[in-house]
């Protein structure tokens, strides 16, 4: 294979890598997760040249009859796949009993298979799995907005003496506020509780009248929300 051959190789490989990866890394991006376009746009690269790097040295390793070198392909794909397992991890976050950054982190494993796949020559293979993961971010994304979704949040609240947790507790679950975990702080004048937990309403505004019934609450002095959908 001459010179020129060679570097047109590397750019198409290079350059689909780029462009799938581009591709699922926008969704991330476009939903505000941790790992986004430049993220999954560097890890495909870097697995597409790890896979041209391994087609150099089975070029230089071929046996010519004196030389009984020989490659084992597979271990460096393991090793690059053993290695975004540590930067998928980062991608995921715990809280209480709600763990989040679990699709992320698969499309970061994702991004680096076709990355392989490029950088190894399965062209078709890796447009294949960029299609697949688009139509599964993409599609299977808004059939989930539809489903009717457990939806998670944290509800903070400040009380006086004369109130019970277990009073805010059973109105949370009157309000079908699923508590996963909580922690009570007690103190002379005022007490607080952080509740962990879910929800399964598709109305945006339920939220407001779940403040709005604990605020209503006797001895209640301050209440509230945070999002973690």
């Amino acid at each position: 294979m001459t010179n020129d051959a060679i570097l047109v190789t590397i750019t198409i490989r290079l350059g689909l890598s780029f462009l799938a990866a581009f591709a699922l890394g926008w969704n991330r991006e476009e939903l505000g997760h941790p790992a986004g376009l430049r993220t999954l746009v560097l890890i495909s690269i870097s697995a597409c040249t790890a896979m041209l790097f391994a087609d150099w040295l089975l070029v230089q390793t071929t046996d010519t009859g004196n030389s009984l070198t020989k490659l084992d392909l597979m271990r460096l794909a393991q090793g690059v796949l053993g290695g975004i397992g540590f930067i998928g991890a980062g991608t995921i976050l715990k809280q209480g009993n709600i763990v989040r950054g679990v699709t992320t982190a698969a499309t970061l494993w994702l991004s680096t298979v076709i990355g392989l796949c490029f950088g190894g020559g399965a062209w078709e293979l890796g447009l294949a799995a960029t299609l697949v993961g688009l139509v599964t971010l993409q599609a299977l994304g808004r059939i989930e907005s539809i489903i009717h979704r457990r939806h998670y949040g944290i509800v903070t609240i400040a009380f006086g003496p004369d109130l019970a947790h277990g009073h805010l507790l059973d109105t949370l679950g009157e309000l079908e506020f699923r508590v996963q975990s909580r922690m009570l702080k007690a103190g002379a004048d005022q007490s607080s509780l952080r509740c962990v937990g879910s929800y399964r309403h598709a109305d945006p505004d339920w939220p407001i009248r779940l403040l709005a019934r604990i605020n209503a609450t006797d001895d209640v002095t301050e209440v509230a929300w945070e999002d973690l959908s």
